[in-house]
């Protein structure tokens, strides 16, 4: 008994105070051994070296930043089904009609290129200066007495515009400057079946590079949800609603795993306890049968963590066996 309290001791201390279970660097495979292992250092050391390996991952891609309006960010789809993916829940407050709304995406755009995240040498052009493109490219239209649209659509009126032109001369530009490719599907402006404008999507890249590397993610998406905060609390009410995404899948896995795995694997004792309590009608019993799993969990992830394992999909899988083994 005392030897097992000592071991389980030691992995809760392990586990939880230090090394502690921490969560993976830039390994993108599946770690079984110690980094210094002669099976572990290609991936550990030199697999970021190689371009096809960089390529293959995605990795040292830049991260995008899509910026949306409109469309708020909710999941109404049934979590216990993948294969549903729910709804759009538009957001009834979004307009940029007002001369508020204009002169707040016309300076967004200075804004951003300010930032310090901001990377300038774009692969592709950023649609994030969409008002000051259509303002450009109103300015650049002659006015025409034999053409009615082009003629409302010119460089007569002045910045910002009046709610029904800007709608219209929006219609005007996109049709015309048409894109070819799934993108153009996918970012600017967006409208419903009626043909009012139902969403607004922005997007550039950052100077932030793609990393499995949980500690380099969370800090690009600390920094650029703090920025976002503050300038959503100067906008005008129809862009208020305004959030960003990126490439975040396995950012959130990640914070998943780090905050989840250990208040699942208690809430898995917990009904280990419920079960040998209703089964056993021993309270003594099921008490020490409990501390018996529980010290074997403690045990097995302490036993991983001196491996140098990282908290991934796999070493979730081997916690949560445990306790079920246990």
């Amino acid at each position: 008994i005392c030897w097992f309290a000592a071991l389980a001791a030691g992995g809760a201390y392990i586990s939880c105070m230090s090394p502690k279970l921490n969560l993976t660097s830039d390994i993108s495979s599946v770690q079984v051994f110690r980094l210094s292992h002669p099976f572990e250092r290609y991936d550990a050391e030199y697999c970021h070296q190689f371009m096809f390996e960089r390529l293959e991952h995605g990795e040292g891609q830049r991260m995008p930043i899509t910026l949306i309006w409109g469309i708020l960010p909710v999941d109404n789809g049934d979590h216990l089904n993948p294969k549903t993916n729910g709804t759009l829940v538009t957001d009834a407050t979004f307009t940029i009609r007002n001369a508020e709304d204009q002169k707040w995406l016309l300076e967004l755009c200075q804004k951003v290129k300010n930032q310090s995240f901001y990377y300038a040498d774009q692969d592709k052009k950023p649609n994030i200066c969409f008002m000051e493109d259509f303002h450009r490219w109103m300015e650049s239209r002659q006015c025409s007495q034999s053409d009615q649209d082009l003629n409302l659509c010119c460089n007569q009126f002045s910045f910002p515009y009046r709610s029904d032109l800007l709608l219209h001369c929006i219609k005007m530009m996109v049709r015309e400057q048409g894109r070819d490719g799934p993108e153009a599907y996918d970012i600017g402006p967006r409208f419903n079946a009626d043909g009012k404008l139902s969403a607004l999507v922005l997007e550039f890249q950052t100077v932030y590079h793609y990393s499995f590397n949980y500690s380099k993610t969370n800090q690009f998406y600390n920094t650029l949800s703090q920025w976002l905060l503050n300038e959503i609390k100067n906008a005008p009410p129809g862009l208020q609603n305004g959030w960003f995404t990126s490439n975040l899948s396995l950012y959130n896995l990640q914070d998943s795993l780090s905050s989840e795995v250990m208040v699942v694997t208690g809430f898995s004792v917990a009904i280990s306890f419920v079960v040998l309590l209703l089964t056993t009608w021993n309270v003594l019993l099921s008490l020490f049968a409990v501390t018996a799993i529980g010290g074997s969990v403690l045990g097995t992830v302490g036993l991983l963590v001196l491996l140098e394992w990282q908290l991934n999909v796999v070493e979730s899988l081997f916690i949560s066996a445990a306790v079920g083994l246990s």
